[in-house]
This record gives C-alpha cells, sequence and structure tokens, in this order.
C-alpha cells in the first residue's frame, strides 16, 4: 500500500508542477505581449520623432535656402547697377562718336 499512496503523491506533484508550468506559460505570454505592445509604442513615437525632426530640417533648409537666394539676388542687382552704372557714361562717349562718324 505504500508504494501506491508514493505514486499518488508523485502524480499530485506532477499535476502541481503541470498547473505552475502553466501558469509560467501564460505569464510569460502576457509578459511578451506587454513587451511587444511597449516595442510597437516605442517604434511609433520614433517613426513620429523622425517624422517631426525631418519637417523641422526641411523647413530650415527651405528658410535657409529663401535666405542665400535672396542675398544672391540683392548682390545680383547691386552688381548690375554697378556696372550699368559703369557702362553709362562710356554709352554716352559711343553714342557720341558714332553720331560725329555719321552726321556732319
Amino acid at each position: 500500500m505504500q508504494g501506491l499512496g508514493l505514486v499518488k503523491s508523485l502524480a499530485e506533484r506532477e499535476r502541481e508542477l503541470a498547473g505552475k508550468l502553466e501558469e509560467a506559460r501564460k505569464n510569460a505570454e502576457a509578459k511578451l505581449a506587454e513587451a511587444r505592445a511597449e516595442a510597437e509604442r516605442i517604434l511609433s513615437e520614433a517613426e513620429e520623432e523622425v517624422a517631426r525632426l525631418a519637417r523641422e530640417y526641411e523647413e530650415q533648409i527651405k528658410s535657409k535656402l529663401e535666405r542665400i537666394e535672396a542675398e544672391a539676388r540683392r548682390k545680383a542687382e547691386a552688381v548690375a547697377a554697378e556696372l550699368a552704372g559703369q557702362a553709362e557714361p562710356k554709352l554716352d562717349q559711343a553714342v557720341e562718336m558714332v553720331l560725329k562718324e555719321v552726321l556732319p
């Protein structure tokens, strides 16, 4: 009879361990699901931050480009005005010379 009690005790212990194993498996699955959800949240936040930084960087580039274009335009207009100022007297001289040659 003592052997039967030992078998019952071992069977009971096996059921206990199987229950604990099942509980541990469920806990592990729950923690894994939580970890996946957290990873997805972190990834989503990171993607949003990347998109925000990209928009910010694009705005900075656009702003700098506009400043560079305005400065280049201003310099080109200044050079054009300077050249026109230098060319005007020479143009007047050229017209006067042509008129002298053509008109008596």
